[in-house]
């Protein structure tokens, strides 16, 4: 799956820079936060889907790159820091899922001109490393416990998949942009390590608020 995501990101920008070929472009800086909503996807070693699992409410930022061609045609890259998660409740036991990640992403796509709002949608694969993952048990019956998953060895560090982005941007000034987007975000890594025949991996939406500073008018 690493390599279909890598062939993937090979040819999107294979592609944008034939594309970029005597035509215009902007550069900027980006800087946008998130509201997240966090699941995972389980299914079992028998190939059923656990669907007990509920969404936490998460945050996450970014600070990235963005690169737009006269034609539509855009790339960007960004790093920053996002939450996941889950929750579970088993009779009158609560559990929780809480992980960190720092995140780097790269992508690409299109946004139609219309003036001075501008619809996009946008494709990104992504990879991040796990920071922190604490599992928490919730049980009136006897004390609450905290799992610190990642010291356990019971998760793995690594998460990587893609990211799917319909936005629309609004040219403030010359310089300036402010844009919205929702995203889905299509985790490809199991979480679970081992050979386990289980498979849980990160899923979520995010509606996100972001900044773009123009630097670069440039005509070849």
């Amino acid at each position: 799956m690493i390599k279909t995501v890598q062939y993937f990101l090979f040819v999107l920008f294979t592609g944008l820079l034939l594309c970029a070929n005597n035509v215009s472009a902007q550069t900027g800086i980006t800087i946008d936060a998130s509201q997240q909503m966090t699941t995972f996807e389980f299914t079992s070693s028998d190939g059923n889907i656990d669907n007990s699992y509920s969404p936490i409410y998460t945050g996450a930022y970014h600070f990235g790159y963005s690169y737009f061609l006269d034609n539509g045609i855009y790339f960007n890259a960004g790093i920053g820091m996002r939450n996941a998660g889950a929750t579970m409740a088993i009779d009158a036991t609560n559990l929780r899922w809480d992980f960190k990640y720092g995140q780097g992403k790269l992508g690409g796509g299109y946004m139609y001109e219309l003036g001075r709002i501008n619809p996009y949608l946008g494709i990104a694969g992504y990879y991040a490393r796990l920071l922190t993952a604490n599992q928490r048990i919730n049980d009136p019956k006897r004390e609450n416990i905290n799992y610190d998953l990642l010291e356990s060895g019971s998760i793995l560090e690594n998460d990587y998949g893609l990211l799917i982005t319909p936005g629309v941007r609004l040219s403030a000034s010359e310089y300036i942009s402010v844009y919205t987007e929702f995203s889905y975000l299509m985790g490809l890594q199991n979480l679970q390590p081992g050979d386990t025949g289980q498979e849980a991996i990160n899923a979520g939406y995010a509606i996100t608020l972001g900044v773009s500073f123009n630097l670069i008018n440039k005509d070849e």
